[in-house]
């Protein structure tokens, strides 16, 4: 069963069936969901369509396999193309309102020599009589993204750029649906909105269980998963694998990151790991919202749920992974830690991922034009710091406490924020309290209260 990306599936039918030629390109990491999205939008559309899964072989390898396709397709018998430019030539020359997926395209980009060109000239061939619809996927991000820039042959005649992202935390919990909301937690602290990593979960077995199963056992699906990953993409997985593990365990800015390498790596060496990082989607650069953005206090983060728990619980701990029973490798290594510092930490995320959903949805007024940090500095009391959830408005600064305890949200802890507060003199004009068990305090109208059960109401 095909879970969420709702608009994503609704903007593809969309082009899909549009009764003019369509150029389309899904791109995003891997195992974020590209080929199921258009396999279910397919689904969904009474058309016509060939899928091509391109293969790193050879390109004549890859010309026979596209060719055989084709050719079945069409019913033409023994016939036999020569190249992807006869392919291509004779695809769009049909004017058959017909799809024609490629998946994983930069296979083929880099067989074939200027195969951009030779589709840009199929397309400016056949703009006025060809309604195929074109749809190119690929992981390598960087290079997908270029297709559609000035420079590249495809400018100017791509339809649709869909950059395919993690999901939400409220789409991630439809993969268990039926557990309890701090469990849905959890697995979402764990597993993101990776639809891959979430599909595995059983959500009849423990959530222990399932760590057990899914990454702590010995040839679990997904105890070397990262690292095979990675090692595909990446051209020093060593450099990578530091980095994780410095922002997994807890250092998050340039220089503290730096401290780690010694005199094994130089800062320009650091600069280029981080922004194939951040070009994979896999970590983010995030700068207050009221610094300049070359501000020294610009903070790195690791994007994707499992990586962080992957570097901090089972990279980190391998030698004892190896000493200890999978059951007692979740309770000795992981279990105090996970529940009271990495789980409040990802709550935090949920509830920024909250506040985005409602403002989308047009459920937040006024409007927030910004959400994130915000760093203050008071050099008159001598005190500076960061409030970690901020979102502003056309009135101001609202200040988010977000609590993940078995304990309510009492007067004392919304004392000390406004001190604090008070001390910024950020002129926040209102607090948002986001809390798992509730609140205990006086004048709650006054504040914006959000529950646990809030943010899985949807």
């Amino acid at each position: 069963m095909f879970i969420g990306r709702k608009e994503e599936i609704k903007q593809l039918i969309k082009f899909l069936k549009s009764d003019r030629q369509e150029n389309i390109v899904i791109y995003g990491r891997r195992r974020i969901g590209k080929s199921e999205l258009i396999k279910e939008a397919l689904n969904q559309i009474n058309k016509p369509f060939i899928f091509y899964q391109a293969k790193e072989t050879t390109l004549e390898d890859n010309v026979d396999s596209l060719g055989k396709l084709i050719t079945a397709h069409f019913k033409l018998g023994l016939l036999k193309f020569t190249s992807l430019e006869s392919i291509f030539d004779f695809i769009f020359s049909q004017g058959n309102d017909i799809i024609l997926v490629i998946d994983e395209y930069p296979y083929l980009t880099a067989l074939e020599k200027g195969l951009d060109s030779i589709l840009q000239s199929c397309i400016d061939l056949n703009k006025n009589k060809s309604t195929l619809k074109l749809v190119l996927l690929g992981s390598y991000i960087d290079i997908m993204s270029k297709l559609n820039e000035l420079d590249n042959p495809l400018y100017g005649r791509i339809s649709s750029m869909m950059f395919i992202g993690e999901m939400n935390y409220q789409d991630a919990s439809l993969f268990y649906s039926n557990v309890e909301l701090d469990t849905k937690v959890k697995y979402y602290s764990v597993f993101g909105g990776v639809p891959y990593y979430n599909s595995l979960i059983d959500s009849n077995k423990s959530f222990k269980d399932n760590m057990i199963d899914l990454i702590i056992r010995n040839n679990s699906q997904l105890g070397d998963f990262i690292e095979m990953t990675l090692s595909k993409e990446l051209r020093k997985l060593n450099n990578a694998n530091m980095v994780f593990t410095a922002i997994a365990g807890g250092k998050t800015k340039f220089n503290d990151i730096l401290s780690i390498f010694s005199t094994t790596m130089s800062s320009a060496a650091l600069t280029y790991v981080l922004n194939d990082l951040i070009k994979m989607d896999l970590i983010h650069k995030q700068i207050p919202m009221n610094e300049p953005i070359n501000s020294r206090k610009t903070y790195y983060g690791i994007k994707d749920n499992f990586i962080d728990f992957y570097y901090r619980y089972i990279y980190k701990f391998a030698s004892s992974k190896n000493v200890l029973s999978p059951s007692d490798f979740y309770d000795e290594v992981i279990k105090e830690d996970f529940e009271s510092k990495y789980v409040p930490k990802k709550f935090e995320k949920i509830a920024k991922e909250y506040l985005i959903i409602q403002n989308k949805q047009g459920l937040i007024k006024p409007v927030l034009l910004d959400l994130g940090k915000v760093w203050f500095d008071n050099p008159r009391e001598k005190i500076n710091g960061e409030f970690d959830l901020v979102s502003k408005d056309k009135q101001g600064y609202i200040i988010y406490e977000v609590k993940y305890t078995d304990k309510s949200i009492k007067d004392d802890v919304l004392n000390k924020l406004k001190y604090q507060i008070d001390l910024s003199k950020l002129g926040c004009y209102k607090i948002g309290l986001i809390s798992k068990k509730g609140f205990n305090i006086q004048n709650p109208e006054k504040y914006f209260l959000r529950t646990l059960q809030d943010l899985y109401t949807f």
